[in-house]
């Protein structure tokens, strides 16, 4: 779900802190029901969502394709087939391919994006949450916004804010960014950028390992076949390549989604020092057990001690100002803001120009970085 802390309307930032979550995530339990849907406040577990037909597993399904069971900015795990979240998940493959299959024709995941990992480039992550002046001319801004220097991700949701994911080579480049942002037309506000913790590449890319997260970028969804005859290789060879790209972490996989499809709301909760994140966690998925947390998992956009983030399905937006309460009666909660999700945008052009200047390296460029140093002559400009 892209990446970066999503909040949208209160003027609050997130200070970096680098600290990693202090606690697991609870494991969500899911509370079969055979009542019919109560249109009254209910002390019970309310009905989900009818959207594309929403099932409980639904939110399984999205925890098991993340490598770390949380949703984060590196996306999820190609390898992962309908056979291995079958076995993980305790049900028949029937099942989930008929869930995926749901997915992909009602548009849920529109797309995937292939990402390298940014500190293979020299690039470090940022995100920033933007205000724009007119919320029904968000299609122009976001045709504008694809043309500003570095801008690869961002987050739609339902009012006049975004959040909006970026990559830069220092801090002076990403201050340069986010003035571009403050005067690109129709912005009225851009918050203060945060970075992401930056996620170490264990390999460096050599030229046949570029070839491929190129044709991977083209064809995410093809088979591993398809794309070894596209590279010119062997499917053994790619096997292997790609087995080693992603064990690596050095390419993600970022899933576009529509989340008018399947509604999720993103709620942000700030506690006050020494409170309970699992408290927190436990009210929610006792009264709305449909939810994900957001999880850092040491790299990404980065987490500070009183501050969480929860994905949550509704049963409709009626419920938002439910959620509110029952979060703000949480002994240790200070504030609650719940914003609805509408869809992820993916800018591929900036990387695609990158890589394409990559394999054309010039004077006065740098090494791709990687932990056994560089493989062939590939480099990137400073």
């Amino acid at each position: 779900m892209g990446g970066g802390t999503l909040r949208t309307s209160t003027g609050r930032s997130v200070p970096p802190t680098g600290r990693e979550l202090r606690s697991p995530p609870l494991p969500i339990r899911f509370v079969p029901r055979s009542k019919p849907l109560i249109l009254r406040p209910a002390r019970g577990p309310v009905e989900p969502p009818v959207g594309i037909g929403f099932e409980p597993l639904d939110i399984d399904i999205l925890r098991e394709m993340y490598r770390t069971r949380r949703v984060t900015v590196a996306g999820i795990d190609p390898r992962l087939n309908v056979t291995h979240i079958a076995k993980r998940l305790g049900t028949s493959r029937t099942r989930i391919a008929r869930r995926l299959k749901i997915w992909s024709e009602s548009g849920f995941i529109r797309r995937y994006d292939v990402w390298p990992n940014p500190a293979l480039l020299h690039l470090s992550g940022w995100s920033a949450n933007v205000r724009v002046t007119d919320r029904l001319d968000k299609p122009e801004f976001f045709r504008r916004l694809g043309t500003v220097d570095g801008i690869v991700s961002a987050i739609e949701f339902l009012g006049d804010w975004v959040s909006v994911q970026f990559v830069a080579p220092d801090e002076e480049a990403g201050r340069r960014r986010i003035e571009l942002l403050r005067h690109l037309k129709g912005v009225a506000e851009v918050e203060e950028a945060y970075g992401w913790r930056q996620l170490d590449p264990k390999v460096a890319l050599s030229p046949l390992d570029l070839r491929i997260l190129q044709a991977l970028r083209e064809r995410p969804r093809g088979t591993l076949t398809e794309i070894a005859r596209t590279v010119g290789i062997s499917t053994r060879t790619m096997t292997t390549r790609y087995e080693r790209l992603v064990e690596s972490w050095a390419v993600w996989f970022v899933p576009v989604f529509d989340f008018t499809q399947l509604p999720l709301v993103n709620m942000n909760v700030w506690l006050h020092p020494g409170a309970s994140r699992d408290r927190v966690i436990q009210a929610v998925v006792k009264r709305f057990p449909w939810a994900l947390e957001f999880g850092w998992s040491g790299f990404g956009p980065q987490e500070v001690e009183d501050y969480m983030v929860l994905f949550v399905t509704l049963p409709s937006v009626g419920a938002i100002e439910e959620i509110e309460r029952l979060v703000r009666g949480v002994p240790g909660t200070r504030d609650v803001e719940v914003v609805v999700m509408l869809r992820t945008h993916s800018f591929p052009g900036w990387f695609d120009e990158l890589l394409g200047r990559l394999s054309r390296p010039s004077p006065g460029a740098v090494p791709l970085r990687g932990r056994a140093g560089v493989h062939g002559p590939r480099t990137v400009r400073s």
